[in-house]
C-alpha cells in the first residue's frame, strides 16, 4: 500500500516538487530576462550604425551665398616690402572682401548656432588652431576656435610682422614678430564674433577670429559650404556673420534621425 497523504515520504515528494518548480520558474524569468537584453542591445548596435542617429545627433550642412553685384577686387601693392613683393613670384595679388565663386556662392563666413542650444560647461579641444602669415598674408583670413582653445600665431616669411588683436569682450594683444618660423600662443576667454587682426606693418593684411563657448560653428570653404557635426535634435537659430556684410540668419529643425540642410543668404550692399 502506498503511503497516505501528510506522512514523512509524502511531505518529502512534496518539497522536491516544489523546489523544482521554483527553480524552473527562476530559469525561466532569468532567460526571458537575458533574452530582453540581448534584443535591446542587437537595437542599440543596429541603431548605432545609421546615419545621423549616432548619440541622438545629426549633421547641419548647407550653404552661404551673395545676392546683388559683387564689389570689383583691388590691387594691393607690395613694393614698400621687397620680400613681400618677390613671395608673390610676379603675380598681382587681389584684395577680395568678398569673395563669391562663380555660382555666387561666398566663402569665410562663420556659421554658427545661434539660439536653442542646451549644453553645460564644455571643456575646451585640446588641439589648437593655427594662424599663419604667408606671403605677407593671413591665412586663414577668417578663423574660429572655441574658448579656451590655444590660437598659434605664425610668421612663416622672412620679414617682420606685428599681430595687432582688437577685442571687445576679450583682452587685445599687439606682439612683434621678427623671424621666420616664430610662434606664439594665446586663447580667448569669452564668446566674441569677428575679432580684428591687424599687421601695422602692412596695411592690406586683415583677418579675423570669431570665438565660441561652444563646438557647433563652422567657416565657409571656397564654395561656401559648412558642415556642423553632432547637433541634438531640436529647434536652432542658425546665424551668418561676414566681416563686411554683417550677419543673416534662419531657423531650422533638426530631426531625430538623417540630417538637415539650410541655405543662407547675404544681400548686395554693406550692412
Amino acid at each position: 500500500m502506498g503511503n497516505l497523504d501528510g506522512s514523512p515520504s509524502a511531505a518529502s515528494s512534496s518539497g522536491a516538487r516544489w523546489a523544482a518548480n521554483l527553480f524552473f520558474g527562476a530559469l525561466t524569468v532569468t532567460l526571458a530576462a537575458y533574452c530582453t537584453l540581448m534584443v535591446s542591445g542587437a537595437v542599440r548596435a543596429a541603431g548605432a550604425g545609421e546615419i545621423g542617429s549616432i548619440h541622438g545627433t545629426v549633421s547641419l550642412g548647407g550653404t552661404v551665398e551673395f545676392s546683388g553685384a559683387v564689389p570689383e577686387p583691388e590691387p594691393i601693392d607690395m613694393a614698400a616690402d621687397e620680400y613681400c613683393e618677390s613671395a608673390q613670384e610676379g603675380k598681382q595679388v587681389l584684395d577680395r572682401p568678398i569673395e563669391v565663386d562663380e555660382n555666387g556662392f561666398l566663402r569665410d563666413v562663420v556659421v554658427h548656432v545661434k539660439e536653442g542650444l542646451q549644453t553645460g560647461a564644455l571643456a575646451a579641444p585640446e588641439q589648437s588652431e593655427l594662424l599663419d602669415q604667408k606671403g605677407c598674408l593671413y591665412a586663414p583670413r577668417s578663423l574660429a576656435v572655441r574658448a579656451g582653445q590655444t590660437l598659434v600665431i605664425r610668421n612663416s616669411d622672412e620679414t617682420l610682422h606685428n599681430v595687432n588683436v582688437t577685442a571687445q569682450a576679450n583682452r587685445g594683444f599687439n606682439i612683434g614678430q621678427p623671424i621666420k618660423g616664430i610662434e606664439a600662443k594665446r586663447s580667448f576667454d569669452e564668446p566674441e564674433l569677428g575679432i580684428r587682426v591687424a599687421c601695422d606693418i602692412h596695411g592690406w593684411m586683415h583677418a579675423s577670429i570669431s570665438v565660441f563657448d561652444h563646438p557647433y560653428f563652422d567657416v565657409t570653404a571656397p564654395g561656401g559650404a559648412f558642415s556642423i557635426e553632432g547637433l541634438p535634435p531640436g529647434d536652432y537659430v542658425v546665424e551668418a556673420w561676414h566681416p563686411v556684410l554683417g550677419t543673416t540668419e534662419a531657423s531650422v529643425q533638426v530631426p531625430a534621425t538623417g540630417s538637415a540642410e539650410i541655405r543662407l543668404t547675404f544681400e548686395g550692399g554693406s550692412p
